[in-house]
């Protein structure tokens, strides 16, 4: 038996539930997406957690998996995924983290940090429950879920193109909103 009969069998078991096949396909990719993702992430634990994290992909979608298309381009397909979105809500978070540290730095107290904390988690609420729902649901998918815009497209079984739309104004409405919200607090903060 050949790898690539050998492999269909494999995924074949896998599909069906087979903790041992999905092990074998564990060990045969492991060294190879890490490898990868390491070199695109630049960080051991990054890497790791993603690895781990697309195999989890991998086993919750298993039965929908079509035995003829070959496993490693899934597997590196959903890993490349997996870290852009991993990037995207670090970056997301940092920016996040930096606005807050920006209006902390005066307070020392816990407890303003507390009350800033709770001020600006109401303007974001604000801010997304003023979206339409169909744009605050792609927008919430893709910046909280962390969902690749094909993957958006597939839940709410709408096209790329839509999702692309959709994202499209519900960032011009976040940004221009988050924009008015920044100026207000600056002055609150300056009085």
């Amino acid at each position: 038996m050949d790898l690539t009969n050998s492999e269909i069998q494999l995924i074949k078991a896998f599909k069906k539930g087979d903790t041992a096949a999905f092990k074998s396909l564990f060990e045969r990719y492991h060294k190879r997406l890490y490898s990868f993702l390491f070199r695109l992430l630049k960080s051991k634990e990054d890497a790791e957690e993603i690895v781990q994290e697309t195999f989890l992909k991998i086993w919750e979608t298993r039965e929908s998996y079509w035995e003829e298309y070959p496993f490693e381009s899934l597997l590196f397909r959903i890993a490349r995924n997996t870290s852009l979105n991993y990037v995207r809500k670090k970056v997301n978070r940092k920016v996040f983290e930096d606005h807050l540290n920006f209006f902390t730095e005066g307070s020392e107290s816990p407890a303003d940090q507390y009350i800033l904390f709770q001020e600006t988690q109401s303007i974001i609420d604000t801010i997304l429950n003023g979206l339409p729902p169909k744009q605050k649901e792609v927008f919430l998918l893709q910046k909280v879920e962390g969902l690749s815009r094909q993957e958006i497209a597939e839940r709410l079984g709408i096209s790329v193109i839509t999702v692309d739309h959709q994202l499209f104004k519900a960032n011009k409405q976040v940004k221009e909103e988050f924009k008015k919200f920044h100026l207000l607090m600056i002055n609150i903060f300056l009085l």
